[in-house]
């Protein structure tokens, strides 16, 4: 009885497994996804290929008339084969699906019944946003013009695992969402400055931040103090950033905080992957955000490695090669994948497995966003 009952598990096991492979594989041009799901192809630079995976998936609806109460019950119907194929390729993007309004992609984003809801109100975004429902926000209310690949909140030590973005409409001109796979850039890095990824997995990353007591919307990093902690006075502040493992100082008329980040992880291995690595941080965007995140028009550019350390260093406090950053940035777009948005384009992202950057555009935009843990 007992080899029965072993037979009859490893038969389970073995099936289950084989039903996963089939799953994670059906990524193929023309493969269909349940019935309203059908794979398709981009043309680079829209789709681009590595190692045998293509970035992103591309799912178009298959079905000429459906209402979004078929779409959320199909989402719904394969949110475990939509996770399998998320995991292999760090994005899947859904066109031509009946979506006009935040309030079906609120509806889309509560299909996906796994999705544990990160809220603005608890998230640690530096971005000023506008709450649309408990789900849905607007992406970022301050900085108007282009943004460099980032993982979502990776200079914190709270990020989300998944992001979904929705397009309500599409900038006249650009306005596009770039992604590219951070394994990939992980992977040139370690090749072309092997010391620079040692120090960088070894130490990790400290950020320090320039935050004011009101939002400042002219900025893409201009969240409040009290906002971005989620308190009201100096004490309270104080007591959650000694929690973190923040370190901080007031400005002298005590209105604006100075604070520096715990260690945080440069690099991650990713979850079930064996040892895959990626460039799991926001240096980059640090980079290319220092003088906003000074609270200050007047940062002196001459020197912009002697400005860099005000705001970023390796973990052990050892300063960051200017240079070197520079490079990593041209890393990320040189493997960069353009999504163009079409109204009703919904892309959900693995916040791990791909940076995302926002391209820059001219005329109304309205790309809406929703964050999971």
């Amino acid at each position: 009885q007992n080899t029965l009952h072993n037979l009859c598990g490893f038969f389970f096991v073995a099936m289950e497994s084989k039903k996963r492979a089939k799953v994670a594989t059906c990524s193929g041009d023309g493969d269909r996804v349940g019935e309203l799901g059908l794979v398709s192809s981009l043309s680079d630079p829209n789709q681009k290929t590595f190692n045998g995976t293509s970035v992103p998936l591309v799912i178009t609806c298959a079905k000429k008339e459906c209402t979004m109460d078929d779409v959320v019950s199909w989402v719904t119907e394969h949110e475990e084969q939509f996770g399998l194929l998320l995991s292999k390729h760090g994005g899947i993007l859904f066109r031509g699906f009946p979506l006009t309004t935040a309030d079906h992609f609120d509806a889309f984003v509560k299909a996906f019944k796994r999705l544990e809801n990160l809220s603005y109100e608890e998230s640690m975004s530096f971005a000023v946003r506008i709450e649309i429902t408990d789900r849905v926000c607007t992406t970022n209310e301050g900085k108007k013009g282009g943004q460099v690949f980032h993982h979502e909140q990776a200079q914190t030590p709270f990020w989300p695992k998944k992001l979904l973005f929705f397009c309500e409409r599409p900038a006249s001109v650009g306005g596009g969402t770039a992604v590219c796979p951070s394994d990939v850039v992980c992977n040139h890095l370690k090749e072309k400055y092997p010391s620079f990824y040692k120090k960088l997995k070894e130490h990790g990353v400290k950020y320090t931040t320039y935050m004011a007591t009101t939002p400042d919307k002219s900025k893409g990093a201009g969240r409040s103090w009290k906002s971005f902690f989620g308190c009201e006075t100096k004490e309270e502040v104080e007591e959650r950033m000694k929690k973190l493992g923040y370190t901080w100082k007031w400005s002298e008329d005590g209105e604006n905080l100075i604070s520096t980040s715990p260690a945080l992880d440069g690099i991650r291995v990713l979850p079930d992957s064996g040892n895959k690595e990626v460039f799991f941080n926001q240096i980059v965007a640090t980079l290319a955000n220092a003088s906003q995140f000074s609270g200050s028009d007047g940062v002196d550019h001459a020197d912009l490695s002697k400005t860099l350390q005000k705001f970023i260093s390796f973990g052990n406090g050892d300063q960051m090669d200017y240079e070197t950053l520079v490079d990593i940035k041209n890393m990320c777009e040189d493997v960069a994948v353009e999504i163009q948005w079409e109204t009703g384009d919904v892309a959900l992202l693995d916040n791990f497995l791909v940076m995302h950057a926002r391209r820059e555009f001219d005329g109304p935009r309205r790309v809406l966003a929703s964050l999971a843990k």
